[in-house]
């Protein structure tokens, strides 16, 4: 999300999913780069246009239509078009390499997921649009996948798998959840694939229909975009606006240029951007730094899903933004009334400075604390728990003092010999009045908390052993 003075035009337009504008834009597994600018406008290029409202009836009732160059000036002499823009091409950067998994989650440390884990803040239920190359069903990710639909000009809309492999690696950041324990810092999470690419080549246009297909269509809370073009698009612009204006939160990358070059959708408004950070904090060398940058997550070797199975290690922004995503899915997961001003607000107020104290281009407003982030809208009920009409007598009963029955959801965290969090069940129970409930959690390491039935996460509350 920038922080620019400029504020961004609105068009009062119609909103529908465009038809194909054919404007090349490519993901980037680890980014995006665009050609030179001079290669734009030559000979043979396409135009995205936008008509007057007087002439909208020669789109079809779509806000956008693609023509040649010549029907472009045709039209633009004719005095038809609001405004015009060319197509512009962009490079894939990636880079994957192991096909291990090493037991060190440590960007999952690093962005402080595990107070969120114990207190079962997983996201549960929150709808993540995926603009990527596909998702494939791996192990550790099948559970958490929607249909979705391809936006790809002539293909299957029905066919979201990933050839290419990019999709699936960011969306195991967001929700993966392994045997090894958890992969992704949403875990509860449900993905919806918005494919957007089946190799390099993905146009302006198939991200835009996705933005408004994954709102419209797909119901999503959060819409990840790994990827960017660094060139401004009315059509993209008008696309994350739209977001906005839906309350839905947008999250891009800042690019892997390593220089102070600005890439869309990150430098929007209401886009939250993001930079990279190794397992150190220190910022990636080709993370991008500009004002653009909000906020930073791990971003270089991070451990995730590799789109056959098994695991990989892959390095770049687009990788940085899966944590940010599942950090505002797990807040939408407290809290659904949260705003995206709401959720970029309290990123900003629990993450963790670093580099020159304050805001700056590199870390933004610094990296990202999950934990934090979880424990500042849970604590909002911290001040009624001893005056709940409910407490523990042991370590594992519930008393209800009150004459109505309470109906409560119990949270368990389970972990390993070593402390490190594993999984975390919830179960539905009804205290009766004037009654009290006895529940058996496992011989293990646990953290237990009760909460009312109201999503509210208010704790009754709560009981832990110490590790």
């Amino acid at each position: 999300m920038n922080r620019g003075d400029g504020v961004l035009s609105k068009y009062d337009i119609c909103r529908k999913r465009l038809r194909p504008l054919l404007l090349a834009i490519i993901i980037s597994a680890a980014l995006i780069h665009a050609v030179p600018d001079d290669a734009a406008g030559g000979a043979g290029t396409d135009y995205i246009v936008k008509y007057k409202e007087s002439a909208a009836w020669l789109a079809g009732g779509e806000p956008f239509d693609l023509v040649s160059e010549a029907e472009m000036i045709r039209l633009r002499d004719a005095g038809l078009l609001a405004w015009y823009e060319p197509d512009g091409e962009m490079t894939l950067l990636d880079s994957g390499s192991s096909i291990y998994y090493a037991d060190d989650k440590w960007d999952l440390a690093l962005v402080n997921a595990e107070p969120a884990f114990e207190m079962g803040a997983l996201g549960e239920g929150v709808r993540v649009g995926v603009l990527d190359s596909g998702v494939n069903p791996v192990s550790c990710i099948a559970d958490n996948i929607l249909p979705g639909r391809s936006y790809i000009e002539g293909k299957d809309e029905e066919d979201t798998s990933d050839n290419y492999g990019h999709g699936t690696l960011v969306a195991a950041l967001i929700a993966g959840r392994g045997e090894d324990g958890y992969i992704g810092a949403a875990p509860g999470a449900l993905i919806i694939p918005l494919k957007i690419t089946d190799g390099k080549a993905v146009t302006v246009s198939a991200v835009c229909r996705a933005i408004y297909g994954g709102i419209d269509d797909f119901d999503c809370d959060v819409l990840n975009l790994s990827l960017g073009v660094n060139s401004d698009f009315e059509a993209l612009r008008e696309a994350v606006e739209y977001a906005a204006e839906k309350g839905v939160v947008v999250v891009a990358a800042v690019g892997n240029n390593g220089t102070v070059g600005r890439m869309y959708p990150a430098d929007y408004e209401s886009v939250i951007g993001v930079g990279a950070v190794d397992q150190n904090g220190t910022v990636y060398y080709n993370s991008n730094h500009n004002e653009s940058v909000f906020l930073t997550a791990p971003g270089a070797n991070v451990k995730t899903a590799g789109k056959s199975g098994g695991y990989v290690t892959a390095s770049g922004t687009s990788f940085s933004v899966p944590f940010v995503t599942a950090a505002a899915a797990v807040m939408r997961g407290l809290d659904p009334q949260l705003t995206p001003d709401d959720i970029a607000s309290i990123l900003t107020e629990t993450a963790r400075d670093a580099g020159t104290e304050g805001l700056d281009e590199y870390y933004g407003y610094g990296i990202l604390d999950l934990g934090a982030c979880a424990e500042r809208i849970a604590g909002t009920a911290d001040a009624f728990t001893h005056e709940t009409p409910c407490e523990f007598l042991s370590a594992f009963t519930l008393v209800n003092y009150t004459d109505e029955e309470i109906n409560c959801t119990y949270l368990l965290a389970e972990y390993d010999g070593y402390g490190t969090c594993l999984s975390v069940t919830r179960s539905q129970f009804t205290v009766p009045a004037r009654g009290r409930m006895r529940v058996d959690p496992p011989e293990s390491k646990y953290y237990g908390q009760f909460v009312f039935e109201t999503g509210t996460m208010t704790p009754l509350a709560t009981a832990r052993r110490s590790l």
